[in-house]
């Protein structure tokens, strides 16, 4: 009896995960053709001041890896700044202020030094220092796919005017309309909330967070043209390091699913400030 009252369950959640995917799928589709629409004959594309927030840690090579792809596929670096934050013991700091030395007369790059515990906090501490309009946390572990990829941020923001939003794209994860590793939030959307990623946690699920709003509001476009190419060490074993190790030592990762499952309320509440 119990085997069969668990082939059931089994059987409603994978109706109920593939309907979830049917819904968004098309949800998202047909959301961005309309949004394009109403601005297809407007030929004013509006330029925005984009911030790149990065928090690093022992990773110069990975650094300067997506540094180069960011300066090589960006189209007006005068109007990035690019935001690090660094632990006050950082070992690797000596390198890290040679790469950017490097390429100071291209790209405009702040570099903080604070310890704070989490992710988000350090992504919150960041966004507080940002004068851009766009808000686009990064990690030292990706590289820029997207040829004129700050083109096509002006592009889908300008859809949306000065309404809170958020805009998902793709890193390389199966299903775009369901997640994006790297959402970009507009100010607007930083201000409503008065942060960027939620500082629950000990460490993971700041995009997952930044997602989960989006759906929950509607206030986000899932967007075609945009890529990142993630280094992940979770699939990756070259890829992993000391800073991968610390971030999953301790059962962080499974506590900070507990965290998760217990703050849905909060997530709707917050997702109704962007309404």
């Amino acid at each position: 009896m119990k085997i069969k009252k668990k082939f059931i369950k089994r059987i409603f959640f994978e109706i109920n995960k593939g309907l979830r995917r049917i819904y968004w799928y098309f949800f998202c589709k047909i959301k961005y053709f309309f949004i394009s629409i109403k601005i297809k004959n407007n030929k004013k594309i509006n330029q925005f001041t984009i911030s790149l927030l990065l928090p690093t840690r022992e990773r110069s090579i990975k650094f300067k890896r997506m540094l180069d792809s960011l300066i090589s596929t960006c189209k007006n670096l005068d109007r990035i700044e690019l935001l690090i934050l660094f632990d006050e013991d950082e070992k690797e700091i000596e390198i890290y202020n040679q790469i950017i030395e490097d390429v100071r007369t291209q790209i405009l790059i702040k570099k903080i030094k604070q310890n704070l515990g989490t992710h988000a906090k350090r992504n919150n501490f960041l966004a507080k220092k940002s004068k851009g309009e766009i808000l686009f946390p990064i990690n030292d572990d990706v590289i820029f796919v997207s040829a004129k990829w700050d083109v096509e941020i002006d592009k889908e923001f300008t859809k949306v005017r000065n309404e809170p939003y958020c805009l998902w794209i793709n890193s390389g994860q199966k299903y775009t309309y369901l997640h994006s590793d790297f959402p970009i939030i507009n100010r607007s959307w930083y201000e409503r909330l008065g942060y960027v990623g939620s500082e629950f946690f000990y460490f993971w699920y700041l995009d997952t967070w930044i997602c989960d709003l989006s759906q929950k509001s509607k206030k986000f476009l899932v967007s075609p043209n945009i890529k990142l190419f993630q280094f992940s060490a979770h699939t990756l074993k070259e890829e992993v390091d000391s800073t991968h190790l610390k971030n999953i030592k301790d059962d962080i990762p499974n506590k900070d699913k507990i965290i998760w499952d217990k703050t849905e309320k909060n997530r709707l509440n917050d997702s109704k400030l962007l309404i």
